[in-house]
């Protein structure tokens, strides 16, 4: 950390002291210092952050959901692959003003909680499927021969072999999910109070401190939800921190 720092110092003071493209460390600092831009920061990451987590919530459960449905159906595992392929191929930047225009005013954020759901779906999915098949097979066999169903299977002997694959897509899925909200809002989703709106906003005034705060506060919002949902695995799946 202390060298990316250093070499950020050196390269806004050598190399772009002119144009100020890139700001020094202590004038970003002092926007973090700055009352009133942090009650205008928490006003805005507060609808990203909530669009975000809608998405994350509805992405992930119908992820959970399609490989379960792969898992108790087989014969779908072509069409599930190719449904969660699609979702990952499509460019988000592409989409995303389609969304907006869709989602109107009715729903502002309406593309916001799409986009972070698009963001979360494939990498769930996969996590989900692969935790899922990694069931010990000699513990599958034994409920069957117990006369249980596939569906007994899944909640006796898949689900608790699954969780350790889940959390870690769980966790990736979280700063992709506050990625794809902002990506929305800057298309012009989720109203003016937004972090994408900021962003707009500093670009559009050529505020280079004000653009590297709000990109720092956005990754550490990021990292937060990154490591909020690796706490709820260690207590969910203690057999695995070690």
């Amino acid at each position: 950390m202390l060298a990316i720092v250093a070499v950020w110092w050196v390269a806004s003071v050598v190399l772009f002291q002119g144009s100020g493209a890139i700001p020094t460390p202590p004038s970003v600092v002092a926007e973090f210092l700055d009352p009133q831009r942090w009650s205008s920061t928490v006003a805005n990451a507060t609808s990203t952050v909530t669009s975000a987590a809608q998405g994350y919530l509805w992405g992930n459960l119908a992820a959970i959901a399609l490989a379960v449905l792969v898992l108790l159906v087989p014969r779908l595992e072509e069409l599930a692959n190719q449904i969660a392929i699609v979702s990952y191929c499509i460019p988000l930047v592409a989409i995303g003003p389609v969304i907006v225009v869709v989602a109107g005013r009715d729903a502002p954020s309406g593309a916001s909680v799409v986009l972070a759901a698009m963001s979360v779906f494939f990498t769930t999915v996969v996590g989900c499927l692969v935790g899922l098949r990694a069931a010990p097979r000699a513990s599958v066999d034994l409920v069957r021969a117990y006369g249980g169903t596939a569906w007994t299977t899944l909640r006796k002997v898949r689900v608790i072999s699954a969780l350790p694959s889940l959390f870690a897509a769980l966790r990736i899925a979280a700063p992709a999910a506050f990625l794809g909200a902002i990506l929305a809002e800057y298309l012009g989703s989720g109203g003016d109070s937004t972090l994408g709106r900021a962003l707009i906003a500093a670009q559009t005034q050529s505020d280079a401190p004000l653009l590297w705060y709000l990109a720092l506060v956005s990754g550490l919002i990021s990292g937060v939800g990154y490591l909020l949902v690796g706490i709820v695995a260690r207590i969910v799946t203690p057999w695995t921190s070690a």
